[in-house]
């Protein structure tokens, strides 16, 4: 392989998506129809049927597509190295964040070059970024909010109902210059957005931030109150708030993140609060992605949704007694869980 930050010979950049789930499989086909990039996808059990069949996808922001594939479909990283004639540009991770099941950097430690990959972590939670730092001193490493609703269904279905609307920006680092790894980063949007919103996606959004630990922070808003509460009580969002819960637990758990962020140095805006706590009607039958989870008998994110920023919290000297309830009780349903089926799915 040549190290060059440069497109490789084929004018293309060339990427590789680990996770080809339901956000997975839309980033592979944004990137795939930017006409900038080729795109390899790692799949794990639904390799078989996507390599013979392709996917299915119904897309709010892409339409209906029959037996669509990328450039390539491999079932690990490893295979796709070994196939590859040219450096990945970049790898772009969108598998779930699971730090006490498998380790991110070793799963994508084939496919890095020093000094030239950049990582894009589509994920959710806390402070994913710092493995990937330690373990590529010398790379780019960026990451991304995303609010879309995208799931997989049947063998080779991908079904996107809300558009594609990202925050993504890069996690600054001394390992490289700060201008440079600007420059990947902005490289990557122009990459994707040329396939979004410059392919006719109107509705998709991808907002770039230099304060991404900010924007961290704001979904965490989310991500620590609605989706544990409801996994917790087995409701949805419109039943949580209709119930009293929105008022008594919802909102309280909320002002702790704000709290924990602002000791930490990165508050989001303290509207968000209401504006959050209150955007969804109260019949809303939205099931948090964490609660489906639990549904499914799959693990759930709790370390990097509540865990880490519980552990942030102890080191800063933050009170936290509902979120921290909450956090316990949840350990309890996982240790539940796992004594019923053997363990989880």
């Amino acid at each position: 392989m040549t190290t060059t930050s440069d497109p490789p010979s084929s004018g293309l950049h060339n990427i590789i998506v680990v996770g080809s789930g339901g956000v997975g499989t839309i980033a592979t086909l944004v990137l795939e129809k930017s006409r900038r990039a080729r795109v390899t996808a790692v799949l794990r059990s639904r390799y078989a049927v996507v390599k013979e069949k392709g996917w299915n996808i119904d897309s709010v922001d892409h339409g209906k597509l029959t037996a669509w594939k990328p450039s390539r479909v491999v079932s690990t990283v490893t295979e796709a190295v070994e196939a590859e004639t040219e450096p990945f540009d970049y790898i772009v991770v969108t598998t779930k964040q699971l730090p006490d099941i498998f380790s991110i950097p070793d799963l994508i430690r084939p496919a890095v070059t020093p000094g030239l990959t950049t990582v894009v972590l589509i994920q959710n939670g806390l402070d994913i970024e710092l493995p990937i730092i330690e373990a590529f001193p010398t790379n780019t490493v960026m990451s991304s909010i995303s609010m879309i609703g995208s799931r997989t269904e049947g063998e080779n279905g991908i079904f996107q109902l809300g558009p594609d609307i990202q925050t993504i920006g890069p996690h600054f680092h001394d390992g490289l210059d700060r201008a440079a790894q600007l420059q990947k980063a902005r490289q990557f949007v122009e990459i994707y957005t040329a396939g979004s919103k410059g392919a006719g996606a109107k509705d998709a959004e991808m907002t770039f931030s230099e304060d991404m630990p900010v924007a961290r922070w704001q979904k965490l808003l989310w991500n620590s109150t609605f989706n544990t509460l409801c996994t917790l009580m087995d409701m949805n969002v419109g039943e949580l708030q209709s119930s009293g819960g929105r008022e008594t637990l919802l909102i309280p758990a909320m002002w702790e993140i704000y709290a924990i962020a602002k000791a930490a140095g990165h508050p989001p805006p303290e509207e968000m609060i209401q504006i959050y706590a209150y955007r969804l009607p109260n019949d809303c039958p939205y099931r948090p992605s964490m609660l489906l989870d639990r549904d499914h008998r799959r693990p759930m994110e709790l370390e990097v949704l509540l865990g880490r920023p519980l552990q942030r919290a102890k080191e800063l000297g933050v009170p936290t007694p509902v979120l921290s309830t909450v956090y316990e009780a949840l350990k309890m349903v996982r240790w539940k869980i796992e004594q019923e089926s053997g363990g989880m799915n």
